[in-house]
């Protein structure tokens, strides 16, 4: 279940139906803000719900190149939390050309990169030997492979969650 920013009735009663709770923020000001915001509702939520389990945030809408920012914004988000582990390691670029063309194909980035692969090579369409197909980022693969990483990392995060639960 996902709960948007702003609507704090849906994130309480969302958090108190979950067993795990995975946070993802932007760098910026505003959305630390807003993790903090995530993190209280956290706080009063474990009254009905005891076993609610932080997974983790994860830091999207970046750049790969911004790593001063993201610095930054790991930092903020550590304190908060008063602790390193609570951050992903990976983060999720944005690249808004990908971002448009998987909603406009209503598919997933996987699928968009898998499209992007299958197509012509720029090269083809160059000579004229291939004509080329509109809305194909070649951004895809990099966001595909961000959101690889962290699928990764979330399936480890839960496998761990699921152990200290057994115990």
């Amino acid at each position: 279940m996902t709960a948007p920013p702003g609507n704090e009735p849906l994130q309480v009663a969302a958090l108190g139906a979950a067993a795990f709770v995975i946070v993802p923020t932007k760098t910026d000001k505003g959305g630390r803000e807003g993790l903090l915001g995530v993190a209280k509702r956290l706080d009063t939520v474990l009254d009905v719900n005891p076993d609610l389990d932080l997974l983790g945030v994860v830091v999207t809408a970046t750049t790969s190149s911004a790593t001063n920012v993201q610095r930054v914004a790991r930092e903020a988000i550590a304190e908060a939390f008063g602790t390193h582990d609570v951050l992903f390691s990976g983060t999720v670029r944005y690249a808004e050309a990908t971002a448009q063309a998987a909603r406009e194909k209503g598919v997933l980035v996987h699928e968009l990169e898998q499209q992007v692969k299958a197509g012509p090579k720029w090269y083809d369409v160059l000579n004229g030997t291939a004509q080329g197909v509109a809305n194909q980022p070649r951004s895809a693969g990099n966001v595909a492979e961000d959101l690889h990483q962290i699928t990764q990392e979330l399936v480890a995060r839960l496998l761990k969650a699921e152990e200290r639960n057994a115990s």
